[in-house]
């Protein structure tokens, strides 16, 4: 092989492995990135030309978030929540807003072992939010992402794209949103929660269930308490484990058994919802959600 060929192959693109998609659809996917830096490559290849190679680069840190490059956010605090959940806040500069609407998330990129692995998150800071965004991440002990996460601190550079997805919402479009969110899964209602109760104009009912496994595993506890006390909003949380009592919580159930949570959303609240109203469950394994029309 001669040294202008191997030159050509050590430029090819490298096919993605499965561990680098994060599975939630993303528009660009990797592997849709992959390919269209292919085609680059083979039409350079074909006339000789190297200039014509587009190269990815990362962009510098705190810049504006790009679904087709990783871009690098330096983290500004880390707060862990329960043992195995924590809270990161990411600088951006000079005030500046991250760009998400309602419902997006953002991928982030990690390396594990010399393999690479993304996985989608949803910000949960408010979408107009200036100078920051924040970040909810439970971590598994087995998880490969969740390795790399774990070793975070403060000041580190971190690579995120984006932004993908999305909830199409206008002020006053339902009568009532109803959401299921399950541990962590809450991080996608936040922003729409956030984005109602700051518009005065927007007579939404919200009615959030949350599901956890203790009391204690209620996340962001303080600012969920806020948002319950707007006129607009209720909130109820079904637990697996009842290990303390609180008249401030409007607490369903202490079992986490299927079917009684269906019964329990049935009884007390699908009921008693408007009649025009719009359902959207959000689990750890979503990085949104499935929407229903009721």
């Amino acid at each position: 092989m001669s040294e202008s060929e191997d030159d050509w192959l050590a430029l090819k693109p490298r096919e993605p492995l499965p561990s680098q998609c994060c599975g939630s659809g993303c528009k660009p996917c990797i592997s849709d990135l992959y390919q269209k830096e292919l085609a680059q490559w083979e039409k350079a290849r074909a006339k000789n030309d190297k200039s014509l190679l587009s190269k990815q680069k990362e962009q510098s840190c705190n810049s504006e978030l790009n679904p087709d490059t990783f871009t690098a956010f330096n983290i500004n605090s880390v707060e862990q929540l329960t043992q195995d959940t924590y809270l990161y806040r990411f600088e951006l500069p000079e005030n500046s807003s991250l760009g998400l609407s309602l419902g997006q998330h953002v991928v982030l990129r990690g390396e594990v072992n010399g393999l690479e692995v993304q996985r989608a998150y949803t910000p949960i800071s408010p979408v107009n939010a200036e100078g920051y965004f924040d970040v909810l991440i439970k971590c598994y002990a087995s998880g490969l992402m969740s390795q790399y996460i774990k070793s975070w601190k403060k000041g580190e550079t971190i690579f995120w794209r984006g932004p993908f997805g999305g909830f199409p919402y206008r002020p006053n479009q339902y009568g009532e949103l109803l959401m299921l969110a399950s541990g962590t899964g809450l991080a996608p209602m936040l922003p729409i929660l956030q984005y109602v109760t700051e518009n005065e104009d927007d007579e939404t009912f919200i009615t959030l269930v949350g599901c956890f496994r203790t009391f204690e595993n209620i996340y962001l506890k303080p600012l969920l308490q806020d948002l319950s006390r707007y006129w607009n909003v209720r909130m109820f949380y079904i637990l697996s484990q009842l290990t303390i009592q609180s008249s401030c919580y409007n607490i369903l159930s202490q079992r986490g058994e299927r079917r009684l949570v269906a019964e329990v959303l049935t009884e007390n609240l699908i009921e008693e919802t408007f009649k025009v109203s719009f359902t959207f469950p959000c689990t750890l394994s979503f990085s949104f959600c499935n929407k229903t029309h009721r």
